[in-house]
């Protein structure tokens, strides 16, 4: 095995050289995934899959991946990631109306009016605040419905596109890394390893905190940087996708204005899991007294308006917010006086512009169905943690990681070695939650094979270089805190 890993090391090292020689910027994203799902499918072909069931790993035998497995695995790519991709384009079909409106151009101007010499202070709130909540939120994806708007007040002010990337996107990332109550698979991880939410909630805390101030210090230096230099900016129309329109005159603002309060309030309550973290009923109680009501002796109006999909504040899915995006698309059409062609013109143009971030989030979906369908992290996982008799944190450390740049589903990772610790690392699962939890973050903020990361590098048109370069410091900075974290809770 040990002769594997250093194949499969040889390869990755290879070819994340290649690329970074490499001096087109157009298909710079398309290279690195590519790498990745070669490097994956290369795997398939010289470990042999396995399982865990508790403590026992049971080894089968080879499941190479071949040419003609790769359009079903495309295809299960999409299939998983389907969800996202529908709201993806709808969050697209719904700025490309909204951007269209005089009410919402005239609120960008305004507000970037406003800001005008308190920059640097606003991008480090509203990072801050973009952190915190991904923090919070169990759908990292529901904090994009207002990256889009952010944007366009950030290019707005002159604010590079490496910068404007760094306090939306990077922020969203960040957030990954300081996983609380929130984020993508956590609840997953902690069901396959049979602990709850606030089992190791204290080190998370810890290194959410820690997290916060290494980004924001790493932000705010950037920044500083960045004035002293006086950076090029770029032109606002080639990069934002959803610029604002030319407006003349006084425009009232206050419908785009209470349109986002809505938003973010619906996006709030209905993403920040309250019964399941705190024990808050009040919204489970709102919602049988809703659906509920009833006219006459059995009409429940409210249950059949809202439909038998409906949940309560705290537990809904992407599928409630495409909803919310579609109404409200509508909304600003007929308030707008958007003609229907005129609307859907609009509409279908602003979804049209989310087809490279989808393609690269299906690419990045096809290295996890080729580590799903063919499961080699738990041999490697295996093997790792039979170099010692005892827990190490170290090899811990490695096998998170590695294991994160496969699994781009934390709750997938849970599923496939999560008993393994729930059955023989007993007294330190709390340890290597918080180790498996930063180490996706970590995975997520800078690798190539990071749906989140992609979507946003193609929106803002970075090249992944750039963006390397720019948060390998804040990487390395949170990978010795972890190390550091880790020797001094287990030893």
């Amino acid at each position: 095995m040990g002769i594997v890993i250093g194949i499969v090391l040889v390869l990755a090292v290879a070819a994340f050289f290649a690329v970074m020689t490499c001096k087109s910027k157009y298909s710079d994203l398309y290279k690195w995934i590519l790498i990745a799902i070669f490097v994956a499918v290369c795997i398939t072909w010289i470990v042999p899959y396995g399982q865990f069931n508790g403590a026992t790993y049971t080894e089968y035998a080879m499941k190479r991946v071949g040419l003609t497995d790769i359009p079903s695995i495309v295809y299960y790519a999409a299939y998983f990631g389907l969800q996202s991709i529908i709201y993806l384009f709808i969050l697209g079909g719904f700025y490309g109306v909204l951007s269209k409106t005089n009410s919402y151009s005239m609120l960008v101007k305004n507000i970037s009016k406003k800001l005008k010499g308190k920059e640097t202070l606003f991008m480090v709130i509203i990072s801050s605040i973009i952190v915190i909540l991904t923090s919070l939120v169990k759908n990292t994806f529901a904090l994009l419905v207002f990256i889009p708007f952010i944007v366009s007040i950030l290019l707005s002010m002159k604010t590079n596109k490496l910068t404007t990337f760094a306090v939306t996107f990077g922020s969203l990332l960040a957030g990954l890394c300081a996983a609380t109550y929130g984020t993508d698979g956590l609840n997953f991880l902690h069901y396959y390893m049979n602990t709850k939410m606030t089992s190791g909630l204290i080190y998370r805390v810890i290194i959410a905190c820690v997290a916060l101030v290494l980004y924001e210090g790493l932000l705010a230096f950037h920044l500083v940087r960045s004035n002293k230099k006086k950076t090029k900016t770029d032109k606002e129309e080639e990069i934002d996708p959803y610029a604002a329109v030319e407006v003349k005159g006084k425009v009232s603002t206050v419908p785009v204005i209470i349109l986002f309060a809505v938003l973010f309030v619906f996006t709030i309550l209905g993403f920040v899991a309250w019964s399941d973290n705190w024990n808050i009923s009040v919204f489970t109680k709102f919602h049988e007294w809703l659906t509920g009501l009833k006219i006459g002796k059995d009409f429940e109006i409210f249950s059949y308006i809202l439909g038998a999909s409906a949940t309560e504040f705290g537990k809904f899915e992407l599928t409630s917010l495409i909803t919310i995006l579609l109404v409200s698309s509508v909304i600003i059409a007929l308030a707008s006086k958007q003609k229907v062609n005129e609307f859907l013109t609009n509409f279908g143009d602003g979804a049209k512009k989310m087809l490279k971030p989808v393609s690269l989030y299906v690419l990045v979906y096809v290295v996890f169905i080729v580590a799903y369908t063919t499961p080699f992290i738990p041999a490697f996982t295996n093997w790792a943690y039979g170099l010692t008799k005892k827990f190490n944190p170290y090899i811990a450390t490695v096998v998170a990681f590695i294991t994160s740049i496969f699994h781009a589903d934390l709750g997938f990772t849970g599923y496939a070695v999560g008993s393994l610790f729930n059955a023989s690392y007993l007294g330190n699962v709390t340890l290597i939650q918080t180790i498996y939890t930063t180490t996706y973050g970590l995975a997520q903020i800078f690798m190539p094979v990071s749906g989140l990361l992609m979507i946003g590098l193609s929106y803002l048109k970075v090249d992944y270089k750039s963006w390397f370069k720019y948060i390998w410091m804040f990487a390395l900075a949170m990978l010795a805190v972890l190390l550091i974290f880790a020797t001094i809770v287990y030893y």
